[in-house]
Order: C-alpha cells, then structure tokens, then sequence
C-alpha cells in the first residue's frame, strides 16, 4: 500500500485563481484532499496556454493547458455556478465538512455571496480560511488590481534586477504569486496546528506585496540599517562574490567565496593570475572591494576554458562555480534524474502518461507524490456533492479547546527548534518559525559570516527572535553538548553538505536514537544523494543552473539574473513549510521523519508551468490569442511591461523611475485608453483586438513609453488604478520602506527595541493569522549571547560547569 500524505486527514477548497492555486497545489501534492471549485465552463486558467495538442493537432478544449495541469495536479473538480443560490448553498454544506478554503476573491466578494469567513465559520468553527489578495484584506490599496508584474514591481523584486543603464527585469515566472502561495500555505498548517490546542479556525490573511517584500533578500534590511537603495548592477551579484562571465561555449557563474588559495594556485598554474597573487589579495575584504578587477581578470581566464571543465575542475577544489544554463537542460541533468525528480503521471483520457516537475522536498515517511492527474471540468462533482454530510467532519482528538477567555497562544509555542543553518536559506525558514512561537535556539561558530550588524541589517533580520550559542563542534564535548540540546528538541534543521551532520552522529539515524520522533530537516544544495550530492553552492550559483540567470538579461548583454540570491529566499520558506508538514504530521501520529530539501530541485520546481512545457514538447500548441509572455508567464496580455516614467529631480543613485502596467483583454484596453485621453495612436488597427496587440507589442510599447515618459511614476499608478486596470510603481528600497503609504497603514515593517537600547526595523510577518498572528519579538542575537541562558534553561547546567566549559573553549 501506498504511504499516506502528511495531509491525509485534511479537506481543503480550493476557490483561487492562478494567483493561488500554487498554494492549493502545496497542500494537494502532501496527500490533502483538495477540491477544485470552478464555473461550469471551468476556471480561467484553463484558456491560459500552452496547450497540449490532440491527435488531429488541435488544443481547444479547456482539459489541455499545461498551464492549469502544473497547478492543479491531486484536486478534484466541482462545477458550481455561483451566481446561483442553490450553488451558494451546496458550497457552504462542503466547506462545513472542510479544513481549510483557500480564496483569491477581492476584498468583501465572498461577503456579497453570503459565502464569507464568518458566515462559514459561524457553521464550522473549525474551518480556516487563506485569502491571497493583491494587497491584503485592509490599506488604501485593497481594492488595486494587481498581477503577478505589479506585485512584484511594488514589492520590491524588479528594481533591483537588471543594469543601471537599462530597464528593470521581471522576475522569470509567476515568483510573486509562488512566494504568496508558499506563505499561504505556510499559513493554512499554523492554523491547523494552532487548532489542536484551541479546537477553533481562523482567518488568514495574505498579501502579494507583502510576501514579495519579505522575499528581497538585502534591499529592506540595507535601506533600514543605513540607508542605502540598493541599485541593479548587473551580471554582479549584490554580495559582490558572484558575477556571470563568458567562457568558450557558454556561460559560467563565478564565486570568490570557498577556498581562495586553490582558486588562486589553479589560476596561476594557467599563467593568467595577472595581479593577484599580490598578498593583498589575500584578505577577503579586500578582494570583495576590488571584486570588479578581479572577475575581469577571472573572466579572462575563463575564457579559454569549455564550461563543463571549468565547473569540474572548481568543484573538485570546493569551489562554488556553476554552469548558466537554460531549463531546457534540466530533463537531462544528473542530479535531477538520478533522485527521480521528474515523474510520469498517467493521463487516462489522452491514454498516455505526461512528465511532470517533481517535488522541492523529499520526506521520509509521507512522501510527496503526484496521486491523480489534473481534474477535467466538473469531473468529480457528482462524487463531491454525495459526500455532503455532517457526520464527514473530521475532528481533531487531541484538540484541547480554550476557555474563550483565554489567550491563545502563538500557533508554535512549545516548539522547540536547534538550529544548525547558515548564511541565508537556512536562517530565512527558521525565521519564520520563530516569528509564529517557536523557541529556536541558533548554534553559531566564533568566525560566524554576518552581513553588517547583528541586531539589525541583514543578519538581524534573518535572525530575529531567535537564541544565539557558540558550540565548538570540532571538540567532543561541543557534540555532546549539541546532542544533548538535540534530546529536548522538536526540530533540527542545517543546511550544510551531507557529510557534516553525520560525522557529528547528529543526522536522523543517529538523533532518532536519543529522540524517536525527532524531526530533521536537510536544506542542502543538491540533496543528500545523487552523484552531485557534495556540490558546494550558493543562491547565484542553483539559480545558474536552473535557467533564471540565463533567460533573465537584455538584448546584447551577457545574462543578469536576479539581483539577489531568490533561491535562497525561496528555499528558505519551503523548509519552513517543510517543518510544518512534518509537525502537523507528528501531531497525527506521533511519529518523526526526515525532509531531505535540495534548494535546487526547490528552485526548479519554481519555474512552474514553464518546465512542464519543456517536459512535454509533442503536440504543444498556442491559443489562438498568442502566447503566454515568455519572461512571465501570465496570461496574454499587452501592454505589459515596465514603462520609464519622468527622473527623479537633483543628481545622485536611484533617481530612475518606472511603473509597471498589465493590460489584460479589451476591456481592460477600453479602460486604458480612456485613462490616458484616448490618444489617436489608441485607435491604430494594430492595436485593434487582444491579438493585435500582442503581435505588436514592440509598437505599442513605444506608444505607452511616449506617454508614460514624462510623468511621475506614482501619478501613472493611481491614474491607470483608478480607472481598474493593473499598474504599480517600481519600488526601490526607499519606497518600500518609507513612502509607500499601504505598507504604512498595515503597519508592516517591524520596529523592535534591543536590549541595550535603541530600536531596529526589519521585515514584518506577511501571514497575518487572525487568532494567533506572528510577530517579531526580539532584534537579532549578538553572537554567543543565549549560550548561559540556554545551557541553563535547557539543560539545568550549573553556572560553575559552563564556566568551565568556556574555560576549555568548548562554548563562548
């Protein structure tokens, strides 16, 4: 028999657009039932293209987009037409027998259906509901439309993306609505561990903007700590430790971090070291400030090098170097095919099986797995309508409900984490358990790596609310003493290579005999088997291979990539919905288990529908209307893009300003062209229908640019909103942080004070639960300043034995 999901026991609705259905998908993918809720004709994302082609070549039917196949894999589907009460009232018996619903509707629309939160939960308190919206469910904006462009523009991610003298790049695919959906998640397994305490859902609310903010590595954290607006820069990466340069064949993604002097002696042993072998070049900072002579000099060297020898050879000396390489080369990778990432799911109705992306996580004992192919329209709603039944309403067993009057607590109070990660991935996913109630005690090395200061900036705020200790874990007793916290905890978590966890007897083999329903959490590079498995690598380098770097550049420019390590974020919150699925799944069964998470199979799978594609080139057609946009895979749409807007005044960085606009169908272009005056170019028959757009968005883009050029970015922004179409202004650090007036009403950013004094701000906590909501509690940990507290707390440890201990140089 087939292991069960982690979800196995959970019923979920699923009412969301494409800007949701990812999160459905999550929970779908870990053995949830989840049930599609569509119009009779079936969702919109169903006419989103590609479509895979019949036998006679033609792709209109609605069961064909690979668009809805990637999203929708493990649901089923009820068609009900909502307009009709009847409808209203079969869907509110289902969601009385439902978990959680997920919905992406405008603020109050499922209020006018009589089909909202309350009106629900007044039926089911047990129900939770995850509504992923634009702007969240309160602020001046809540009623902006977005897309997943706007979303992204206003958060944050596509300023900083791209060079200074050129337009700012979208990210490659739907991130934006993929970080929502994640956090979404993230939110739905709060609450259903919150829950079992209180024996009572609630309502979890989710921005786009938010979750894209919260996922922009560096620029927040820089601005609030110095005020500094991150620029784009390029091939460079903003660590200034990663830069794109050519080799013979390709590209390849330099790293200056790992072993210097086997880079250094392997470039010299070429002849091409130029100028550094100087010791000066030595120092890291100073190979950091000098970063731009040393790639020119890497580069060319690397010149004459194939880019698969360049990347074996730095490999072989613990170099973090990557090929940059299209998706196209990721049915074929190695790593990818020998861990049985990509699987073949059977397709009845074509009588054939489809290849399908894989998971960004392997779990030991509720396996992701794809159960059921994506659901026809309507195909279960006879099935679904006859399980609507009272007595179908699961209930938690060891729910101990609250007294009303009490305070319930943060949904992972009493969760005890050891914390073993470094750098950003890692530190980002245990962030986020200790935002929502997670004891989690970080176990640091005296040389820890920090981004500037560790109250607040960067490595404040990916630490944040948790307890810093300094073990030496090259000392016998510093493992003891790690195995000993271990023996008290719930969870551990590392992102080192395989290897480093097991030669300190702290892997799951070794923890599980100390503690049988321990939890491990594994946020490696490449995942612990596989002929890539001791790799070394960064964000930069996954996102390399992965296709992003590549297919994110300008015409003539060599690829740019994202301007910040999105692998690194991205993996961070999929561990940290990794640990949840687990949690909720020990909560169950009372049983441990370990999550292997490749942060490349994780940023893989990010490509979304666009992998799916090249999984299955056979037969693939467009829709008539024209193709998805290649760079962001939304929906046909034009114009669609970033539009300069009129300089900032006075001289000096970050004066160049854009917004973004998505035009979608010719309703949306009535709007626009009545917004704007009705200019006589509106009226070119080039630009007459949907299609003619697209065909000639080159043209047109020359047109929206004429007239957004001399305006303020912000202006255009509320003009085009106010009139209902999508736009948003590129936002760099400085707008985020300071000036945008929505993020300011939701109170978004932060603001603790540090126990000596003064007060830092930091990333806010974009899943806002509405009866145990997260919360920043404490600035960053100094390094090493929990490590009395905790070996007291913890262990019961006498202040003269830790003496001793600090003595010995085993603690600091």
């Amino acid at each position: 028999m087939a292991e069960m999901g982690a979800l196995a026991n959970v019923r979920v609705l699923d009412l969301a657009d494409e800007s949701g259905a990812y999160c459905a998908k999550l929970l779908a993918d870990m053995g949830a039932d989840v049930i599609k809720v569509e119009p009779p004709g079936g969702v919109r994302m169903r006419g989103v293209g590609p479509f895979f082609a019949d036998t006679e070549g033609r792709c209109t039917d609605a069961n064909r987009s690979l668009f809805f196949w990637h999203y929708n894999t493990n649901k089923r589907s009820l068609a009900l037409d909502l307009g009709l009460s009847s409808a209203r009232e079969r869907l509110a018996a289902l969601a009385a027998t439902t978990d959680v619903i997920i919905e992406t509707g405008a603020p109050g629309y499922l209020d006018s259906l009589g089909l909202g939160y309350a009106t629900l939960a007044a039926r089911n308190p047990r129900l939770s509901m995850v509504s992923i919206t634009p702007f969240g469910q309160s602020g001046p904006y809540r009623h902006y439309r977005a897309s997943d462009l706007i979303a992204q523009a206003l958060g944050g991610m596509v300023y900083v993306n791209g060079f200074p003298d050129a337009p700012p790049l979208q990210g490659l695919g739907l991130q934006a609505y993929h970080s929502a959906s994640t956090y979404g998640a993230i939110g739905a397994l709060l609450a259903l561990l919150a829950r079992t305490r209180s024996g009572r859902g609630q309502w979890v609310d989710v921005s786009l903007q938010e979750c894209v903010a919260a996922c922009v590595e560096h620029a927040s954290s820089f601005f609030h700590q110095n005020g500094t607006i991150a620029e784009r820069q390029g091939a460079l990466h903003w660590t200034r430790y990663f830069r794109t340069g050519r080799c013979t064949n390709g590209y390849v993604m330099h790293c200056t971090l790992g072993d210097w002097t086997s880079l250094i002696e392997w470039v010299k042993g070429d002849g091409k070291a130029q100028d550094l072998s100087e010791p000066a070049w030595d120092d890291f900072n100073y190979r950091r400030n000098q970063c731009v002579h040393l790639f020119d000099v890497l580069d060319a060297w690397a010149s004459n090098y194939h880019v698969d020898d360049l990347v074996e050879g730095a490999q072989l000396r613990r170099i973090p170097y990557a090929a940059v390489l299209p998706p196209e080369r990721l049915p074929h990778n190695p790593q990818l095919n020998e861990r049985g990432f990509f699987v073949s799911v059977d397709h009845e109705e074509l009588g054939r099986t489809i290849s399908y992306p894989g998971a960004p996580y392997v779990f030991s004992a509720t396996p992701w797995r794809i159960r059921r192919r994506p659901p026809l329209v309507g195909e279960h709603t006879a099935e679904i309508l006859g399980e609507i039944d009272g007595s179908l309403i699961t209930t938690d067993t060891f729910a101990q409900p609250l007294n009303r009057r009490d305070q319930e607590p943060r949904a992972l109070a009493g969760v005890r984490i050891i914390d073993f990660t470094w750098v950003v991935a890692g530190p980002v996913a245990t962030r986020i358990l200790a935002d929502h109630g997670a004891d989690v005690i970080k176990i640091e090395r005296r040389d820890a790596l920090d981004f500037g200061s560790r109250r607040g900036g960067l490595t404040g705020n990916l630490n944040r609310g948790k307890q810093s200790m300094v073990i030496n874990m090259s000392d016998p007793r510093g493992i003891e003493l790690a195995r000993s916290l271990a023996a008290t905890a719930d969870v551990v978590i590392d992102n080192f290579s395989a290897r480093v966890m097991r030669n300190w007897g702290l892997d799951h083999d070794g923890l599980r005999q100390i503690k049988p329903d321990i939890i491990t959490v594994s946020m490696s590079g490449f995942g612990h088997t596989g002929p890539w498995r001791d790799y070394v690598s960064y964000g930069p380098t996954l996102q390399a291979l992965s296709g992003f770097t590549l297919l994110m550049r300008q015409p003539g420019r060599e690829p740019a990539g994202w301007g910040f390590s999105y692998s690194d974020m991205a993996g961070g919150y999929s561990g940290a919905l990794a640990v949840l699925f687990a949690l909720w799944h020990r909560r169950c069964t009372g049983s441990g288990q370990h999550v292997d998470l490749s942060q490349f199979e994780n940023v893989a799978a990010l490509l979304g529908p666009r992998l799916l594609e090249i999984l299955n080139p056979a037969g693939r057609q467009t829709p008539p209307a024209g193709p998805i946009d290649n760079d962001s895979q939304e929906m046909p749409s034009a114009p669609h893009g970033v539009y300069r807007c009129a300089d900032l005044p006075g001289e000096g960085p970050a004066r160049d300003r854009w917004c973004a606009i998505a035009v979608f169908g010719d309703e949306d272009w009535a709007r626009f062209c009545h917004a704007i005056g009705n200019p006589t170019w509106t009226r070119d028959a080039r630009f007459a229908t949907a299609h003619d757009r697209i065909t000639n968005r080159v043209a047109l883009d020359a047109q929206v640019q004429s007239w957004t050029g001399s305006q303020r970015a912000e202006s255009v922004m509320i003009q085009l909103q106010r009139a209902g179409i999508a736009a948003g202004l590129v936002a760099n650090a400085e707008d985020l942080c300071r000036l945008d007036p929505h993020l300011q009403a939701r109170r978004y950013w932060a603001r603790v004070q540090a126990p000596e004094g003064g007060t830092f701000e930091f990333d806010g906590v974009p899943v806002r639960l509405s009866a145990t909501p997260g919360a920043v509690r404490s600035t960053g940990p100094l390094l090493g300043e929990h490590t009395d507290a905790v070996l007291q707390r913890v262990l019961g440890m006498a202040a003269a034995t830790i003496a001793e201990l600090r003595a010995a140089k085993v603690v600091a």
